[in-house]
């Protein structure tokens, strides 16, 4: 229930930025992702943004890794390609939305945090 927590909060800080939700505007993007034995689909649709449970639907990227590298994305502490550079994540997908989420969880980064 980490990566839940932590995709949850990173959700909340996304939709109070409103300039991050009209990046989305014509965005239909489902997410895997896989953090030991949690598996959760990030649904992006518009402005709308849900997660549920993966029951192994089609995702057009799939995130896998440990619970420290999947905090790090969602806070916004680094980028998702650097994650994955380092081998800290495993990401598919293609490229360009793999920018578009790691533009996501950094620009709705908590700055009072930093």
């Amino acid at each position: 229930m980490i990566v839940k927590y932590l995709l949850t909060s990173s959700i909340k800080r996304m939709r109070k930025t409103e300039n991050l939700l009209r990046l989305l505007d014509e965005t239909t993007l489902d997410v895997c992702l896989i953090c030991q034995e949690e598996r959760w689909l990030l649904s992006l649709n518009g402005e709308m943004i849900s997660i549920s449970p993966y029951e192994n639907e089609k995702s057009e990227v799939t995130i896998s890794g440990e619970n420290e590298a999947m905090a790090v994305l969602f806070r916004g502490d680094d980028f998702l390609l650097s994650l994955r550079k380092r081998g800290e994540l495993t990401v598919t997908g293609r490229l360009r939305h793999l920018l578009l989420l790691e533009s996501l969880w950094y620009l709705s980064k908590d700055l009072k945090s930093s």
